[in-house]
């Protein structure tokens, strides 16, 4: 047997530190179905940018997104909705949600949280594996 210093174990006996091995970590479940990612910016929530709120009190509060840095001269209208509904009304009365298209960088999809525009989203970037 090896002699060794008092209060320390031979080298075949210590433990090996693997507090940052992959075995250690959760996995992640693999689904039928993967999205692409893409840049999410602020909502706009009843015309109003969620960061910035409300900047001049004197304007109507859907139209306050274009007052902000984040949308400031922008003119945000659903992709999903029919051609024949109000825009206005959608961003007075819903919540739109803006992110960069994940396949052409630098430009914007814009759509509202209503349940058909959300579905027809999800479909359209929906990848099969």
């Amino acid at each position: 047997m090896n002699e060794t210093t008092p209060g320390t174990l031979p080298p075949y006996a210590q433990v090996p530190n693997y507090s940052d091995q992959p075995r250690n970590m959760r996995l992640t479940p693999r689904g039928v179905t993967s999205a692409p990612l893409s840049r999410r910016f602020p909502q706009v929530r009843g015309g109003q940018c969620e960061f910035c709120g409300t900047l001049d009190p004197m304007q109507p509060g859907n139209l306050q997104y274009k007052l902000c840095p984040h949308y400031r001269g922008m003119e945000l209208k659903c992709v999903y909705c029919p051609a024949h509904k109000d825009q206005e009304e959608v961003v007075r009365n819903s919540t739109l949600n803006v992110a960069e298209h994940p396949y052409r960088p630098g430009e914007l999809i814009i759509w509202c949280k209503s349940f058909e525009c959300s579905k027809k989203h999800e479909e359209a970037f929906k990848i099969s594996s």
